[in-house]
């Protein structure tokens, strides 16, 4: 992937982040390696991603155009709460190191019908599941927000 400064990314799967520089720097004291600084967009700091590791590291956001596709795809589709919440953990981090939006609205869809499902017996949802379907949350919303309005939504 071609990155650009100014660009954005989605760094490790949870943290949208605008490219910098690429800089040379000796972090573990065996000579300059190629960085790509990227800012995040919710905190002030810098990370260095390493060159050479920046493929695995940073994802490309999704299109607009996917998006709104995606969007329409789920109006028709009904989500089914599998129950089996060690199988949607899985593929929900699988999903995340891939930046796979489809499986990770898809998991998000699951997670919210077994919330219903739970909820109807007087159960709570699992702390997992709550937790994922946050973190999706949070990326699929700063992703929205980047993408039609050029603007991170903060909190």
């Amino acid at each position: 992937m071609n990155y650009t400064k100014g660009q954005y990314v989605i760094y490790s799967g949870t943290e949208i982040c605008s490219i910098g520089e690429i800089v040379k720097r000796n972090f573990d004291g065996e000579g300059e390696k190629d960085y790509i600084t990227i800012n995040p967009l919710e905190l002030n700091t810098t990370f260095y991603v390493p060159w050479d590791k920046a493929d695995y590291a940073l994802k490309p956001l999704m299109p607009k155009e996917k998006l709104l596709e995606l969007i329409e795809r789920m109006k028709t589709e009904t989500a089914q709460s599998r129950g089996n919440t060690e199988s949607r953990n899985i593929n929900f981090r699988d999903a995340l190191k891939e930046g796979n939006h489809e499986v990770i609205l898809s998991v998000m869809s699951e997670i919210y019908m077994e919330k219903l499902n739970r909820a109807e017996s007087g159960k709570q949802l699992y702390k997992m599941d709550k937790r994922n379907f946050e973190l999706a949350k949070k990326l699929i919303d700063s992703e929205i927000s980047i993408l039609f309005w050029n603007r991170i939504k903060r909190g």
